[in-house]
């Protein structure tokens, strides 16, 4: 009863104070937190103050990665005469060489193997061109598209934003490692306006020069505790830090991070006492193929931590969804919470490889990832790594019931008598090749199986 008072009062100051909206700007207005940066920097320092003025000791938890940042970027096409295209590197691609690359321009569609292989001898040596919307084969990971770009004999690689709004898509093209050739982001209205150009002219040739650095670089979790009845019985509560370092990653996360960080304010206001230790963690490199999260997952003893919650793009959308990671013990667990829940999310047992949950779920650790769920699916990310992605997206009431659902559910999860056992190796294999995920995966370089 005390708890379920507790609670209560969490709530009441969500839907009274304006504190998880202060939380989101203050991050956004630090800037983009993107990895390297003096911004992730100043993220980070933000994070221990805010904890230590919690009577916290938060612990920083370093690591050296391949870090990369952003140089110059041309993108050149033969119409009449040389036409500049605005574009963008992205994140991991390599640079030309001083003098640019050129090279025709051979559209790809989505960019998926079955699509490719129909334009396989055309692509080869030149520069392939594919949209960031479904494929054929339904949705396809940006990294995965460049990968088969790479695997065909592309000399580039020419990402367009399926959304409109004269928005450049980014993302990593590797994780942890520079990719093999020059890849570029563009608007939808310029893919469009390529296109056109190919059906009117039947060839057209581009001129690719892009200059980025890269250098081994060393970045830091930030990770604190709230000490529940049993110490031994760890649920790690997390959500990356990083944006991109086009805008000030508003949804994709720093919504995560000040659900966490307004989580353990409330939980501590109001001696809020878990079953289990909640263990906190803002992930550093996520967006550069979730290196930090792995590397901390392969590096530290995961043995006391009993279940794992990732919070990435949970404010955005009000419909909420919990992934399980096609665990199917874990799901049923989570159904049976659904009716003590704020408001009924969407359960599934959908796979989400690109996020800090995966690598605990390699583990066997018993893994969910919430997010805020897209009405129109068409759309993918939306807003999502573009420049667009700012806190004017944040609509206040949305951060609020975001704040008070992951609140509810990490009060109720974490307090369960008895949390699905994790699983063997075996069985996390059975669960990738059943959802037809393995070869896609090597493809990520994101099968840590032998």
């Amino acid at each position: 009863m005390i708890e379920e008072i507790a609670i209560q009062k969490c709530i009441g100051d969500i839907f009274t104070e304006n504190q998880m909206l202060e939380r989101i700007r203050d991050l956004c207005f630090l800037g983009s937190r993107f990895s390297g940066t003096e911004s992730e920097k100043q993220a980070q320092e933000h994070l221990v103050k805010f904890l230590v003025n919690l009577n916290l000791k938060p612990i920083e938890w370093e690591f050296e990665y391949q870090g990369w940042r952003r140089g110059t970027c041309s993108f050149q096409i033969e119409d009449q005469k040389a036409k500049d295209i605005p574009a963008i590197s992205l994140v991991l691609a390599p640079s030309t060489l001083v003098e640019g690359i050129e090279g025709l321009i051979i559209c790809g569609a989505g960019g998926s193997e079955k699509e490719l292989e129909k334009i396989k001898s055309e692509a080869k040596e030149a520069f392939l061109l594919v949209h960031s919307g479904n494929t054929e084969e339904g949705w396809l990971h940006r990294r995965i598209k460049y990968a088969n770009a790479v695997n065909i004999g592309a000399k580039a690689f020419i990402f367009a934003n399926h959304n409109p709004g004269q928005l450049f898509p980014t993302g990593s093209v590797r994780s942890n490692r520079l990719g093999e050739i020059p890849a570029i982001g563009i608007s939808k209205e310029n893919y469009s306006y390529i296109n056109e150009l190919i059906k009117l002219k039947g060839s057209l040739k581009g001129k690719i020069e892009v200059s980025n650095i890269s250098e081994k670089t060393v970045s830091k979790h930030i990770i604190w505790e709230i000490e529940g009845e049993n110490p031994e019985e760890v649920i790690v509560i997390g959500g990356h830090l990083d944006g991109h370092d086009l805008a000030q990653g508003a949804t994709d996360n720093a919504g995560g991070i000040a659900t966490l960080l307004e989580i353990t304010r409330l939980f501590i206001k109001y001696n809020v006492k878990p079953r289990r230790t909640l263990k906190f963690i803002a992930f550093a490199v996520e967006e550069f193929g979730v290196v930090g999260s792995t590397i901390y997952a392969n590096k530290e003893d995961l043995q006391n931590i009993v279940a794992m919650v990732n919070l990435d793009g949970i404010v955005g959308h009000i419909p909420k969804h919990i992934s399980c990671n096609g665990y199917g013990k874990l799901c049923k667990t989570i159904l049976k919470l659904k009716e003590n829940l704020l408001y009924e999310p969407s359960i599934s047992s959908e796979i989400v490889s690109a996020s800090d949950n995966y690598p605990f779920f390699c583990k066997g650790i018993p893994s969910l990832c919430i997010y805020g769920e897209n009405p129109d699916p068409k759309l993918g990310r939306g807003y999502g790594h573009t420049s667009a992605d700012t806190f004017d997206k944040i609509d206040p009431l949305d951060a609020k019931l975001s704040l008070a659902f992951a609140l509810v559910f990490i009060s109720h999860f974490s307090n369960i008598e008895r949390l699905p056992e994790k699983l063997a190796q075996r069985e996390i294999i059975e669960i990738l090749q059943n959802n037809k995920l393995e070869e896609n995966l090597k493809i990520l370089e994101k099968w840590p199986f032998k």
